[in-house]
């Protein structure tokens, strides 16, 4: 990963791709609480399960978009601020947040397979399955996925946490490094 010493904050780039990832998780897990208001078989649970399939490809494509623009980017040195503790701590972090983004979104494509639907990105494009129904080994991927998707949001909201709180108690950089422009003054 090339740093700049003369950067003080992420690229545009990394920065855009990093809160619309923010943005597709939440959309993702949101939406699979409204499940209950629409009755089986009916166009509006299919809508549902439509958008949280097409927003987790949307995910991996973030993700996908995000690993060459962070190692072949130009970043910012580490902050100064920062012990090594902390910092190792935080890699470990981005590095659990990396595999729950890629583990996260394919158990769940492989779990619509496994139900004998296709995958569709936003009606652009369809994946169809390469693999026959299996509904009761799709009851428990099903289980794998929540508790994926479960780290994944627990982890992001720790990561958010431990953000606002370098913003907010130890006043340093940290935060300010991955805001948009305006916010970051």
């Amino acid at each position: 990963m090339p740093v700049d010493p003369k950067l003080s904050r992420y690229g545009a780039p990394l920065r855009a791709i990093h809160w619309l990832t923010v943005l597709s998780i939440i959309v993702a897990f949101g939406i699979t609480y409204f499940e209950d208001f629409f009755p089986r078989g009916t166009p509006g649970r299919a809508t549902l399960w439509w958008t949280h399939i097409s927003v987790g490809l949307l995910v991996i494509a973030l993700v996908a978009a995000r690993i060459p623009v962070r190692i072949f980017g130009r970043n910012p040195p580490p902050s100064p601020e920062v012990s090594r503790p902390v910092a190792i701590a935080s890699h470990i972090v981005h590095g659990l947040l990396y595999l729950l983004l890629i583990a996260t979104p394919l158990v769940g494509i492989y779990l619509a397979f496994l139900r004998g639907g296709d995958v569709s990105f936003f009606s652009l494009f369809s994946i169809p399955s390469p693999i026959a129904v299996n509904r009761d080994l799709a009851r428990e991927v099903i289980e794998v996925h929540e508790w994926l998707a479960n780290g994944l949001v627990i982890l992001a909201v720790l990561h958010a946490a431990a953000a606002v709180a370098h913003h907010v108690v130890l006043k340093d950089d940290v935060l300010k490094r991955m805001l948009p422009e305006r916010a970051a003054r």
